[in-house]
């Protein structure tokens, strides 16, 4: 089959993001598990809001600075310092987990959130690099579909996402957590010698990946740059495609999102890290399917039908997580909080929660036995993977095929930020509303910004106007025709910057193609 036929450098790119994901979706899952054991769902809440502010405060920044900085550069300083927050801060975990200082827990559980929140940032960078700008420069110096080439990449996040957790959990209930701690720490040490590896042979092989398609001094509006920042947040309100992406980030203020605030319910209910690493693995194996299906799915019906197939899918299993906690078994109760807790007990509960964590001792019961209403909902959260997955690709596929390659890293850099502004205000209510009488609530807030990311999405479709039959309809009118120039055709990177009919028709006369207007 042709999509699993791969060139030599799109090999290099995958083995490379590979190398990435495994350490990522390990330390990911393994960290949440570490904070509810060590402070409950308040630390989990809170090493996530670390990890948002950090990236809503310098990644945007940063994304400026990065469309001016050599690829090589951007993405092998952002690599060392990842791997090495997340082997300080494991080795700060496997010191806690062996001498159990109580004294000093919570200032040893900050430092461990505040180091491995930094490695967050590097990490992210590194994806923006990967999924946002090496995708679009290597599908077209390869001359293959942008399209295969972003499901390839999320294919192989999701199988990370699918045995990783998986895997971890069995280690954590075979082996000490320490000793996980001391794995997680040599296998970042060598991926991190491999994937560099990999990626510096691979600039150093792919001309394009060393210059831009556009030369930043030649971009007025770049020179008027003075608030980085607030240039930035314009630059992205530019885009045609703004309001797709910003749905994208509205489905961030969410609970559902299979992240370790689920994993910490789960934990609440009884159940094994072993049972929450299978039953991500399953979501993400969903995630597989729906990331693999995407460049299909995009091919037969086009981009802006694929993101509504996702979105609807997604908010239909979505609500079946709001129906369980609705149920006979849940753990909901917010009249019995509100009827039984005075703003002053509130208030001291939620100070006491932050400022002295208490270890969960709770011990895990067999999955059978584990509350028909907790297992719907995780089953909710699994189902809607499917659908995120097959939406994701294709809104953030709309965006590279719109945003100019000089912008990329700035726009993608604020989408990164207002991704994490909405988990912030997530992980707030949590921390503020840490009891699991009221996750409930949570939940069904977390319906309502799902289905809003979807209404935002529809909004951007009508904009770009309904069609059966046209697929390229978010393209600008001088890139649309009968006989369209498409992305299998033209360089992708070519592609995001033709601003004007006649380049167009440069770019398909090469191709020995006919654009008609």
């Amino acid at each position: 089959m042709a999509w699993l036929r791969l060139t030599k450098k799109e090999l290099q790119l995958h083995s490379a993001f590979l190398l990435t994901t495994l350490g990522d979706r390990m330390w990911t899952f393994v960290i949440g598990l570490f904070m509810h054991q060590l402070g409950g769902m308040t630390w989990v809440a809170v090493q996530q809001l670390v990890d948002s502010v950090l990236k809503l405060t310098f990644i945007t920044i940063a994304g400026h600075f990065m469309d001016r900085i050599d690829r090589d550069k951007i993405i092998q300083r952002s690599l060392a310092v990842n791997n090495a927050a997340v082997a300080v801060s494991a080795l700060i975990f496997a010191y806690m987990f062996t001498f159990q200082p109580e004294k000093y827990t919570t200032y040893f559980l900050l430092l461990a959130s505040a180091i491995a929140s930094i490695s967050k940032v590097a990490s992210e960078i590194q994806r923006i690099c990967f999924q946002k700008d090496w995708v679009v420069v290597i599908s077209g110096a390869e001359n293959v579909r942008l399209e295969k080439v972003n499901s390839a990449l999320h294919c192989i996040d999701q199988v990370s996402s699918f045995f990783l957790p998986t895997v971890a959990g069995a280690l954590l209930d075979h082996f000490s957590w320490q000793f996980v701690c001391i794995m997680i720490v040599v296998y970042n040490f060598l991926s991190w010698i491999g994937e560099s590896y990999i990626l510096r042979t691979l600039y150093r092989e792919t001309e394009q990946l060393k210059t831009r398609g556009s030369e930043l001094t030649g971009n007025p509006d770049l020179l008027l740059v003075k608030d980085v920042k607030l240039r930035s947040i314009n630059v992205y309100f530019e885009q045609s495609s703004w309001t797709a992406g910003f749905g994208l980030s509205l489905l961030y203020m969410t609970v559902l999102g299979f992240d370790n605030l689920a994993a910490s319910y789960g934990q609440k209910h009884g159940m094994s890290p072993g049972y929450i690493g299978i039953l991500r693995g399953v979501g993400a194996g969903l995630g597989i399917a729906g990331a693999w299906s995407f460049q299909h799915v995009a091919g037969k019906v086009g981009l802006l039908w694929t993101v509504m197939i996702g979105l609807v899918w997604q908010n239909i299993f979505i609500n079946m997580c709001g129906v369980s906690v609705l149920l006979p078994g849940s753990s909901m109760d917010a009249r019995g909080f509100i009827a039984n807790t005075t703003f002053s007990e509130w208030t001291d509960k939620v100070i006491a929660k932050v400022a002295h964590p208490e270890p969960q001792d709770a011990p895990p019961i067999p999955f059978t036995d584990v509350a028909f209403s907790v297992n719907l909902f995780f089953m909710g959260i699994m189902l809607a993977r499917f659908g995120l997955w097959l939406a994701d690709p294709a809104i953030t596929q709309i965006q590279q095929e719109t945003v100019p390659e000089n912008q990329r890293y700035m726009v993608f850099s604020v989408q990164t930020g207002f991704n994490e502004l909405f988990s912030i205000l997530k992980d707030v209510i949590v921390i503020m509303f840490p009891f699991t009488s009221l996750f409930g609530l949570l939940t069904l807030g977390s319906c309502v910004f799902v289905f809003t990311g979807f209404m935002f999405n529809v909004f951007y479709h009508a904009q770009c106007g309904f069609s059966l039959t046209n697929k390229f309809k978010h393209l600008p009118q001088e890139q649309r025709g009968n006989e369209l120039v498409t992305l299998s055709q033209v360089a992708p990177e070519k592609q995001s910057l033709i601003g004007e009919e006649e380049e167009a028709k440069t770019s398909a006369q090469k191709n020995g193609n006919t654009i008609v207007g």
